[in-house]
């Protein structure tokens, strides 16, 4: 119960920076700047947010921060999966897989990072 607790409220946190990052990102595309800076805007926020839950995951576990950033990144990849797949009805691309990849690797990166910084 405790982990489902715990992921759970990730779970809630993701969700937020999510919306918040997709409300910032809307204001962009309808201050008129084009659409592939807005997607490269996407991009580095969803990485960055990866990037940080992997990091505060990572301060929080005692080893294998590898495992845990997987964990955590396949966690939100299905989240976003869910999203894409079952509710805007997109199509599987090739590059999407790319990107979901990279989007785990930097949950990867942050969780094998916040383990080697935490202080003992």
């Amino acid at each position: 119960m405790k982990y489902v607790k715990e992921y759970g409220m990730l779970l809630l946190k993701f969700l937020g920076f999510l919306m918040g990052g997709s409300v910032v990102l809307s204001l962009f595309y309808y201050l008129l700047l084009p659409s592939k800076v807005t997607n490269i805007f996407m991009f580095s926020y969803m990485t960055i947010v990866f990037f940080v839950f992997g990091y505060a995951r990572g301060k929080k576990i005692e080893n294998r921060g590898f495992i845990e950033g997987l964990k955590i990144g396949f966690l939100f990849l299905i989240l976003l999966l869910f999203f894409n797949l079952i509710i805007y009805q997109t199509e599987f691309k090739i590059i999407r897989i790319i990107y979901y990849m990279v989007l785990v690797f930097a949950s990867v990166v942050g969780a094998t990072i916040g383990i080697n910084r935490k202080k003992e």
